[in-house]
């Protein structure tokens, strides 16, 4: 059979039905030992009646445990008749929570936790959200090559991950993501969930070539109007609160799209390639110099400001969005530092992403904002500027060549700031 025949890709509009939603606590946990001498805590949320067709569903999260937006989840998940297991790696191995930790992780946790559930005698399906979805990867591959299941997956229906980030991080603000070797290594039925909003929407033909490439069985799912970690927002809006609780119904939409045929077989990669996961730099720091990528938008007045008109100035390039408090904390530094040079010879250009014009204009009610700020609908723009991470920021000599970026937030009015960005305008 061509690889071909059995892809399915399938993008879905996203369906309502409200839900009656109720608190919802781990009847129990188990610990799974691994021969590193961890232990793999399971916390078990049993469902509300037996459903035998059902398969169990196996969540490895990324410290949202606790928020009640996802204990609702799991609650309208046991209600359908969905046992649920719930694992957080980092709480198991005693870990700091931070990005890099996660991309670092090597996945004998996952196979452990895949090996005991392909053991309880019903089908299983394992899910996971952003970063974590690399170390599902990995630790499902683990697993196959380990355990050898029937057709290479056993009693696996299929493998769901939620806006995942499979990228290594780029070592500063500018550089291209690099997909980390699992990927490509990968062979599996995985359905992807992608929010049309999400920071990767248009990397994610470059995540489904790599799946393909082993012979992975993909289904795309769309949720419009929604960004990554739309059902887990702590201030969602009314269409990602609604997205959020269509989940359960539109899960099982996914996991009949992506049905498997009884004879497919999957067989991963069996040598991987190394990677270690790439800490990134920090604070302003010296590019390559090329020439910046050319775009034209519209403020939210409607008004609309080409790059390339700005040539003769250097510019400061944002990229922000008004949900990122790290992207807020640096305007009022922005604003100190566009009064510090001649307005001649330097210029601040913002560019959100992916907000609407209602939602940038009521920001700037209440937040004073002393530049333009461009708006990035479709996210193209941010995408040709290979951003990953919010806000990050470019500095564009008068020639209109890169010179400088950085991938976090910073105090722009800092005189070491102010000293090199005085050595551009000169």
């Amino acid at each position: 059979m061509l690889l071909k025949d059995f892809i399915v890709r399938i993008w879905f509009g996203v369906i309502g039905v409200l839900f009656t939603l109720s608190s919802v606590q781990a009847s129990e946990s188990f610990n799974l030992p691994l021969d590193s001498g961890d232990e793999i805590t399971v916390n078990v949320y049993p469902a509300t009646f037996s459903e035998s067709d059902k398969p169990l569903l196996v969540w490895f999260t990324e410290g949202y445990a606790s928020r009640k937006p996802f204990k609702q989840l799991i609650s309208q998940l046991n209600d359908l008749g969905y046992d649920f297991w719930q694992i957080d790696l980092l709480e198991s191995y005693f870990i700091e929570r931070t990005p890099n930790n996660v991309r670092s992780l090597k996945g004998e946790g996952v196979a452990a936790v895949l090996q005991h559930a392909s053991q309880q005698g019903k089908q299983f399906v394992p899910i996971s959200t952003g970063r974590m979805s690399l170390v599902l990867l990995r630790g499902s591959r683990l697993w196959q090559l380990d355990s050898n299941p029937k057709n290479g997956i056993g009693a696996l229906k299929q493998v769901v991950t939620f806006f995942p980030n499979v990228f290594d991080a780029p070592k500063k603000a500018g550089d291209a993501p690099n997909l980390f070797p699992v990927v490509s290594a990968t062979s599996l039925p995985i359905t992807i969930v992608q929010p049309t909003e999400g920071t990767y929407k248009w990397k994610l033909p470059e995540i489904v070539n790599a799946l393909e490439s082993s012979a992975s069985q993909v289904t795309i799912g769309s949720v419009p109007n929604a960004r990554d970690w739309y059902f887990l927002r702590r201030e969602p809006t009314d269409l990602e609160k609604l997205a959020g609780e269509q989940i359960p119904d539109l899960l099982e939409i996914w996991l009949k799209a992506g049905q498997v045929a009884e004879k497919t077989m999957f067989k991963p990669v069996e040598k991987l390639l190394t990677k270690e996961a790439t800490v990134s730099v920090k604070g302003l720091v010296q590019i390559s110099e090329r020439t910046a990528p050319n775009f034209e938008l519209k403020d939210v007045a409607g008004k609309a400001i080409n790059l390339q008109d700005k040539r003769g100035k250097v510019i400061l390039l944002n990229f922000w969005a008004s949900w990122c408090p790290p992207c807020v904390k640096e305007i009022p530094s922005m604003n100190r530092l566009a009064e510090s040079f001649d307005e001649d010879k330097f210029e601040i250009v913002s560019v959100n992403f992916k907000e609407s014009p209602e939602t940038i204009s009521a920001f700037l009610k209440s937040v004073q904002v002393d530049f333009p700020v461009l708006i990035d609908l479709d996210g193209r723009v941010s995408d040709s500027y290979e951003i990953f991470a919010f806000p990050s920021s470019f500095i564009i000599d008068a020639q209109g060549k890169m010179r400088y970026s950085v991938n976090a937030a910073i105090e722009w009015d800092e005189p070491a700031i102010k000293e090199i960005l005085g050595s551009v305008i000169q």
